[in-house]
């Protein structure tokens, strides 16, 4: 199912549902149906911030420690100098972490305080990196200010003036809405049910349920200076920054020609889309994907919200009325895009077909399967368990199971189950001759080094 909304020139043209919110049950999605909008997100911690920014209680451009003061990364430059601009336009110097941020239970003051064990893939400042932990942080540092949770502070100053009454911050509160969409994963034959993914501590940066009759009211804030109804919620300036480039770098899924200048704003991707500015920014979690385009020029903004995860068709749609409303030549997005797509996932086809390749059969473990059971535990990602089942290993983090399948030696492939995720371990013997430790790259990015977990209880 898809949801769409549309705003030209102040009024809402288009708020509408296509295809099903529960296929199973035959419900049908609606411009009200509630479901998880993902990165988008972001932008809704951005404005928070920028109100503060309005009030004087916060300062772009002033270090995270100010705020924060035990605030420390792993780099220790980039601890004294990191500021909350840095934060909301991903130039920390950190890649992904997604392993530790999506699947954890740690509290949002737990998840900052691992930040010093996170290394990071390049130098401060020097590279555009998406990374949803600096936002995350920006929610705290809001929380350090105010003394409100990231929640209580945009369910007041932005749910409640936009009047969206169905918007929410958890997949617990969603499935209590009368109207809420379930997920679907494509496996690669049909769209299965998936379940929810929980975003607690990570919140800020992901965690955010709305629907498209709620977001359109969003979107005409967006193009009205900061304005809803009368009452200036945030200043111009303020959404100025927000809206303009902060950091140039290349664009997140794919390089077209007729998006130029890629960079991100704060929260914001901004780009020139066939020669117009376009800001906007998209969203995938478990089971869904959202995509919210400006074209302020035109004064026009659209939303996509689709219970289908990681569903590229809301490209192709967004860029077809894009070219209409600009009246431009059409081109055939849909084509376009699934080849850009095709690359990305032949690129992943190929790198799992290497991994078969690689495997060395009839090999065996050097110790009885017993003998790798227990818990492991990094600084910063935490506690990974594996116990015996039967005559194979089967395994737990945080959230996730992990499924276990010999590889080859002492390393074996783990999948989590929660996302699909999968890792090879490699299980490291001690001075002793036992199992001391095990080690995966759960964060592949180049520059990284393997996690290492090391054993301390059988």
């Amino acid at each position: 199912g898809l949801a769409v909304g549309i705003v030209k020139d102040g009024e809402v043209v288009l708020s509408k549902g296509y295809g099903y919110r529960d296929v199973g049950s035959n419900l049908k999605m609606t411009d009200t149906t509630v479901l998880p909008i993902g990165s988008t997100t972001k932008s809704f911690t951005v404005m928070a911030l920028g109100m503060l920014e309005d009030e004087g209680k916060l300062d772009w451009d002033k270090p995270v420690k100010e705020y924060i003061p035990w605030f420390k990364m792993y780099d220790p430059f980039a601890t004294e100098r990191i500021t909350i601009r840095d934060l909301l336009c991903h130039r920390s110097g950190l890649p992904h972490h997604d392993v530790h941020g999506v699947f954890t239970t740690r509290t949002r003051k737990q998840m900052v305080e691992d930040l010093r064990y996170l290394q990071p893939s390049a130098d401060f400042r020097t590279i555009l990196q998406y990374q949803n932990h600096m936002v995350m942080t920006a929610g705290y540092v809001l929380e350090m200010i105010t003394g409100k949770t990231w929640e209580q502070f945009v369910q007041e100053r932005i749910f409640n003036k936009l009047n969206m009454k169905s918007s929410n911050f958890s997949v617990d509160e969603l499935s209590k809405y009368p109207e809420y969409s379930k997920g679907y994963i494509y496996n690669g034959a049909d769209a299965v049910q998936a379940d929810f993914l929980p975003l607690i501590g990570m919140a800020p940066a992901g965690a955010i349920n709305s629907s498209v009759a709620d977001m359109t009211n969003y979107l005409l804030l967006q193009l009205n200076n900061g304005n809803f109804n009368g009452e200036q919620l945030v200043s111009e300036a303020n959404l100025a920054q927000m809206h303009s480039p902060q950091m140039i770098g290349t664009p997140y899924l794919w390089k077209l020609d007729e998006i130029e200048f890629a960079s991100y704003g704060l929260c914001w991707f901004v780009d020139m889309y066939r020669g117009h500015k376009m800001v906007s920014h998209g969203g995938n979690t478990k089971g869904f994907s959202s995509l919210i385009t400006l074209l302020p020029e035109k004064n026009f903004g659209i939303i996509m919200l689709s219970n289908l995860d990681t569903t590229f068709s809301i490209y192709p749609m967004t860029y077809t009325i894009l070219d209409r409303i600009l009246g431009l030549e059409g081109i055939e997005w849909s084509p376009k895009i699934k080849s850009e797509v095709d690359k990305v996932f032949g690129a992943m086809g190929q790198a799992q077909k290497k991994k078969e390749e690689d495997r060395i059969p009839e090999t065996q473990p050097s110790h009885p399967l017993k003998d790798y059971a227990g818990e492991y535990t990094h600084p910063g990602y935490g506690t990974i368990t594996f116990e015996l089942d039967g005559n194979t290993l089967k395994g737990k983090y945080y959230l996730s199971d992990l499924a276990v399948r010999h590889y080859h030696y002492d390393i074996f492939d783990v999948t989590f189950t929660l996302m699909g995720l999968q890792s090879l371990f490699t299980f490291n013997t001690n001075t002793q001759g036992a199992i001391g430790s095990v080690t995966a790259c759960l964060e592949p990015t180049p520059g990284v080094d393997p996690i290492v977990f090391k054993k301390v209880s059988e």
